[in-house]
């Protein structure tokens, strides 16, 4: 009996949440470096919907299994609602198909949401076009020397960093972009995109972030962000 009951309990430690990694967390680290959560796993705290600008009423977007989920088409984009200049911001994803994390949104601009705001690309797809799973979109491709990683059917890990106009994104690990905002090489990318007339993109300095309603089921989970001074 006593054995039985030991082995019962270093399973029961092996597969509890906190040996298994919680979700939805942050580790003591992250806590002293600043990280702060933007999904506790259960609500809609903390985002707006970008039809209403008023807080997201649960309903077509979901939480559930510790995801918060677009569930039904028409549902709408949603974004933070608080605003951001200078920081880091990392979420894991997992998709049916299309969507895409939007960087300076600007809930003032009038218009859709990516209207002034890039878009970091969420896909299935494993190639490197700016289309394309990390990409950011209709701007720059992926960057990576060998394979992309990707999941396709599963979650995906992103991390955005951005500080006075220079982004740097990492997609599962590897880092896939690096930009200056309003540098020649950015004014002549926009320049020969469909961007070229969108007055004011990527120009608020202090903006939102935004999550993409693009019809598919698409998931998001840990999502944090740390601001930097």
């Amino acid at each position: 009996m006593i054995m039985k009951n030991t082995i019962a309990c270093a399973i029961a430690v092996v597969l509890s949440p906190l040996a298994l990694g919680e979700t939805n967390s942050l580790t003591a680290a992250e806590k002293k470096e600043g990280w702060k959560l933007l999904f506790d796993g259960k609500s809609a705290a903390g985002w707006n919907s970008w039809k209403t600008k008023k807080p997201l009423e649960l309903g077509a977007w979901v939480a559930e299994e510790g995801a918060l989920t677009l569930k039904k088409k028409g549902a709408g984009d949603i974004y933070t609602t608080e605003a951001y200049e200078n920081f880091e911001f990392s979420l894991e994803w997992k998709t049916k198909g299309n969507s895409g994390i939007l960087i300076r949104v600007n809930p003032e601009a009038g218009g859709p949401i990516y209207k002034v705001a890039p878009e970091m690309q969420i896909e299935r797809s494993k190639g490197k076009a700016s289309t394309d799973a990390g990409g950011l979109y209709a701007l720059y491709p992926i960057a990576v020397k060998g394979e992309k990683k990707i999941h396709p059917n599963g979650w995906n890990t992103v991390r955005i960093r951005l500080v006075d106009g220079k982004g740097t994104h990492w997609f599962n690990g590897q880092k896939v972009a690096e930009y200056q905002i309003g540098s020649e090489d950015w004014n002549e990318k926009v320049a020969g995109s469909k961007f070229a007339s969108w007055k004011g993109f990527a120009e608020t300095k202090k903006g939102h972030l935004g999550l993409q309603d693009h019809g598919a089921e698409v998931s998001f989970r840990n999502v944090k962000i740390k601001v930097i001074k």
